[in-house]
């Protein structure tokens, strides 16, 4: 009896998107507030991956976002953008190089930006999305 218990259990729970998806989903979902296209999540480069590649259409410009989401808890909990390090910033640039050099994207201007994703412990949607625009210099 058990392990027909553990076969249903396996297909019909749905475990809780882990902080990191919910922090792409959230950005995904601002980026097209802000009247972006979202072209690719999770791209993969040789150098690496971008977790959210638009069209501002706007700006006329691809965008190549960073997410960095995080539960916030307690007040001494440090930001989610603090994590962009300089090693992070050489990396985004890398991957901007990598878009820049596509056929489809040559000629346009690339720009990238950040977005930060705070979460309260126990809550699915987020308590805060701050968004940098040109947060590391292609």
């Amino acid at each position: 009896m058990n392990f027909f218990r553990t076969i249903w259990s396996r297909l019909f729970y749905r475990a809780p998107k882990s902080i990191w998806i919910r922090g792409e989903d959230a950005a995904t979902r601002h980026m097209k507030n802000e009247g972006c296209k979202v072209l690719a999540r999770n791209l993969r480069l040789k150098m690496g991956e971008i977790d959210i590649l638009c069209h501002d259409q706007a700006d006329n410009c691809i965008v190549v976002v960073e997410v960095k989401a995080r539960v916030r808890q307690s007040d001494a909990t440090p930001n989610p953008e603090s994590n962009i390090t300089a090693a992070k910033k050489r990396k985004l640039r890398a991957l901007a190089k990598g878009i820049r050099s596509r056929e489809e994207y040559h000629s346009m201007r690339i720009r990238i930006d950040v977005i930060a994703v705070e979460f309260v412990v126990n809550q699915s949607k987020p308590s805060a999305v701050r968004h940098y625009r040109s947060a590391v210099g292609a």
